[in-house]
């Protein structure tokens, strides 16, 4: 795509996830598949393929996982070279475990290791590399989540310098993305945190449930009430979406499509909806692109689109 394209940078970790061949109890399951896994990088990919410029910030170690995600990254169209490669910490990974479901579908239940990895080493030098200081300067939207700032202190301190020194021309769009296990012990300054980023951010994301549990309520009304610094909020249920640009309001129903299991759909609801403010689209017009490019990660066990 030109390189006058706008351009879109997700920061954040990237993972290798192993996916069984077959739902099951771990101790059962034989074969794994190797996937990409991660919700920036998820947003990435599914960002690359609706046409959009996009390119990664982030660290890997120097593993066979590591050069696989950058790899996968690359055969995306996603820029990698802001992707820094550790020579000691090493790339994390997770494990699924799929459970049968009664209505032909499969439960994910995640199994992460992650500790120490070289993503949790993320940090505002991360930023001043040359590759990424270079494409933060031409960057029309950055796009993180409520991940980030729980791996490390170090990652937070990142996460921070990008919300505290942007120009005003960049967009910065945050998902909420709660994840209690991340903050175990310390939920209350993981709930502040994430509260104090969302009011900074210009594109706010949040699924009902994780609105409840961190913000006290996932009535779309009363979070726009709350919530009125960020141009655009989206809230997200399994049954579809509301969304909200200044004042005014859209609702849309989730896509009749098969699911074969959820994770990643978030990820990439969130990349089609901003596919479509990057490309100037009606709040109506982002918001059907994101439950289009959302069906495609509904459609397998990986997290991320094809």
């Amino acid at each position: 795509m030109p390189e006058s394209a706008p351009l879109a940078i997700c920061f954040g970790e990237g993972m290798v996830a192993l996916v069984p061949a077959t739902a099951g109890a771990l101790e059962i399951c034989r074969t794994f598949d190797r996937s990409l896994a991660g919700a920036e990088w998820n947003t990435a990919i599914a960002l690359a393929s609706a046409g959009v410029r996009t390119a990664v910030i982030s660290r890997v170690g120097d593993d066979g996982f590591g050069r696989f995600l950058t790899a996968e990254l690359r055969a995306h169209g996603v820029d990698d070279r802001a992707v820094e490669v550790d020579q000691e910490a090493p790339t994390g990974l997770y494990v699924k475990e799929l459970s049968p479901r009664a209505d032909g579908a499969v439960e994910g239940t995640m199994h992460y290791y992650r500790a120490g990895s070289a993503a949790a080493a993320l940090s505002p030098r991360t930023l001043s590399t040359p590759a990424a200081a270079g494409l933060l300067a031409e960057a029309a939207l950055v796009h993180t989540s409520g991940i980030t700032p729980a791996l490390s202190p170090s990652a937070r301190d990142a996460q921070e310098a990008l919300f505290a020194d942007r120009p005003a021309t960049r967009l910065l769009s945050f998902d909420l993305n709660w994840r209690p296990a991340l903050w175990r012990g310390r939920e209350d300054e993981g709930k502040a945190l994430l509260t104090d980023l969302a009011h900074r951010a210009d594109i706010l994301f949040c699924t009902r449930p994780d609105a409840d549990e961190v913000f006290g309520t996932s009535d779309p009304r009363a979070l726009r009430e709350r919530f009125s610094e960020p141009r655009y909020l989206v809230v997200t249920d399994p049954t579809g979406a509301v969304a909200f640009d200044g004042a005014e309001r859209t609702e849309s129903d989730a896509l009749d499509a098969p699911v074969v299991e959820t994770i990643g759909a978030g990820d990439a609801f969130a990349a089609g909806f901003l596919a479509g403010v990057l490309t100037g689209l009606s709040l109506g017009g982002s918001l059907a692109r994101a439950h289009r490019i959302a069906t495609r990660a509904i459609g397998s066990t990986r997290d991320h689109v094809d």
